[in-house]
């Protein structure tokens, strides 16, 4: 017998943003669904467990937005240029950087070292002051406890990015929701709505998929579903600006039995020698749990071998004395 445990009954949801509820004031990859009809279970004998099955997700976000948070540098203290939101590659954000009078400093951009060059085009020295941007990691300057407070940079002097720079702002996407179970984790926060995290392998304009063999599974610890809040967020957890454009995501509900745990008896392996039966040797435990013969072994006990040996000396006697007896009786 089988002891995978099958589904008693499943139910498929298909869910368009379009169709959607967005949170107030929010984008919309952050949507509320309600039910038409609620999936109910015998909270005794039953639980539920959510599989996201697929999801086209449009790449329509940007690599570099207020959304994402990259979009700032501050310089000499109290100005901030902030970083016009779309998508770009190096090349062009190096471009566009040096065409913006707004910011100090030309930019060239290195493809085998992947770093920037800031070349200062103010009269004065200019104060880079990265630990209060935005940008610091896109732009190469560090990240955590690595980024450099400050970089100054003379007039008509350069300054190169200490890393290389981090163009590839969304690493994966994660779908969140507010019936999650007790049993996913995530390094950011411990315990975690998250139900499912896409990968990122497509180029920008291009429609992003579940992999359909990175299913996760989780079980939702209430007696219904009538409700869904859903985020679709980075790995940052920033809610992600699809721009306006709509996506897909199918959710299939399994109903479970409850099962009770067996208690399984230990088996003693103890050998028992019967009463009265002292002759009788049995075979060692094995020890490397390998099959052997379970089958008694009988050994002669010394005893018993010097009363056959005294047996056969005793009949051997009296077979040479009534030999002895013939051969006198034929010479006489």
């Amino acid at each position: 017998m089988s002891d995978i445990i099958q589904p008693l009954r499943s139910f498929v949801l298909h869910i368009r943003s379009k169709d959607s509820e967005f949170s107030p004031s929010d984008l919309n990859s952050h949507l509320l669904v309600d039910l038409k009809e609620r999936i109910s279970i015998d909270r005794k004998t039953e639980e539920i467990h959510m599989i996201v099955e697929s999801a086209e997700i449009p790449y329509s976000f940007y690599n570099v937005s207020s959304n994402v948070g990259n979009d700032t540098i501050l310089f000499n203290t109290s100005t901030t240029y902030t970083i016009p939101a779309q998508n770009y590659t190096a090349t062009e954000l190096a471009r566009v950087l040096t065409a913006d009078d707004a910011f100090p400093c030309s930019v060239t951009y290195n493809k085998f070292t992947m770093k920037f060059t800031f070349t200062n085009q103010a009269v004065g020295t200019t104060t880079l002051n990265w630990s209060g941007s935005t940008a610091n990691k896109l732009m190469g300057f560090g990240f955590g406890d690595e980024i450099p407070d400050t970089t100054l940079v003379g007039s008509g002097a350069t300054a190169v990015s200490t890393n290389v720079i981090d163009l590839a702002s969304v690493h994966s996407l994660f779908i969140k929701s507010n019936t999650s179970g007790s049993n996913v984790f995530s390094t950011r926060k411990g315990f975690s709505q998250i139900i499912q995290k896409i990968s990122v392998d497509m180029n920008s304009g291009y429609i992003i998929y579940l992999n359909q063999n990175d299913h996760r599974q989780s079980t939702i610890l209430y007696n219904n579903v009538d409700f869904l809040d859903l985020r679709i967020t980075d790995q940052n957890d920033n809610l992600v600006n699809m721009n306006g454009v709509n996506y897909e995501i199918g959710i299939t509900f399994y109903i479970y039995p409850l099962q009770s745990k067996k208690i399984e008896q230990p088996i003693d392996t103890r050998r028992i020698v019967p009463v009265n039966q002292n002759r009788i040797v049995t075979q060692p435990t094995n020890n490397n749990q390998m099959r052997t013969d379970t089958s008694n072994i009988i050994r002669p006990i010394q005893e018993d071998i010097n009363n056959v040996n005294q047996e056969l000396s005793i009949e051997h006697e009296g077979k040479k004395l009534i030999f002895d007896k013939l051969i006198e009786q034929m010479r006489s």
